[in-house]
């Protein structure tokens, strides 16, 4: 086997290094629910939801719901993303991944090849986004991203699937620091959907790493 060179250690290195920032730059959500609606949500069934914004796209997956939330909830991730490519998108069905996920940040590119297989991703395409070069045929591209929980579970689960198909050759995803919050009936991580049919609040944490909002008498504030 040949060693690695002087120049793909240093890369190896630098990439290695950057992903250790990355992984402390934690975002975080502080969810407050008053006494009188936390009984009457868990009476009814319902749980606490979040979902995570893709570029200009509407919100689309259920990236986590909680049936085990209390009146003091904290939900927080960290920029790691993976890819993955499936065959359809599907409002109020589950996410199924059609490939195996790979590990991607921000400014780098896979190839999914012409068996529909996603090579290790490397440098390239666009900075602030996650690259894909498709030479397989056209297909849904999803992305996941790592969050801790109000269970405390740290977990990848899909954040965004292109409702529309990806057609051959290139495209960019950008993740953006904005999260949408709310209560749904029965609803279950990972769901994708169209439209949002219940009361929300969304938090922009471009600019913070923290945002405190309550639940109180069924209506959202920041505080």
């Amino acid at each position: 086997m040949n060693e690695l060179s002087t120049v793909e250690r240093e890369f190896l290195l630098n990439a290695q290094t950057l992903r250790e920032v990355l992984r402390a730059t934690q975002k975080a959500v502080n969810v407050t629910v008053a006494t009188a609606d936390l009984m009457k949500l868990k009476d009814n069934g319902y749980r606490m939801c979040f979902a995570k914004k893709v570029g200009t796209e509407s919100y689309n997956v259920i990236w986590q719901s909680y049936v085990d939330f209390s009146e003091n909830n904290t939900f927080s991730w960290t920029p790691e993303y993976q890819i993955f490519r499936t065959d359809t998108f599907e409002s109020e069905v589950t996410v199924k991944v059609s490939s195996n996920p790979k590990d991607i940040g921000l400014g780098e590119i896979t190839v999914i090849d012409k068996y529909g297989i996603l090579s290790d991703p490397v440098t390239g395409g666009e900075e602030t986004s996650i690259n894909v070069d498709n030479e397989y045929k056209a297909t849904h591209v999803g992305i996941s991203q790592v969050s801790k929980g109000v269970d405390g579970k740290v977990a990848a689960t899909p954040i965004y699937v292109s409702e529309n198909e990806c057609m051959t050759g290139k495209a960019s995803f950008r993740p953006v620091e904005k999260v949408l919050i709310w209560f749904e009936y029965n609803a279950e991580t990972s769901t994708m959907f169209t439209d949002m049919k219940t009361n929300s609040i969304e938090v922009d944490l471009t600019q913070t790493d923290n945002v405190n909002v309550k639940y109180e008498n069924e209506k959202w504030s920041k505080i």
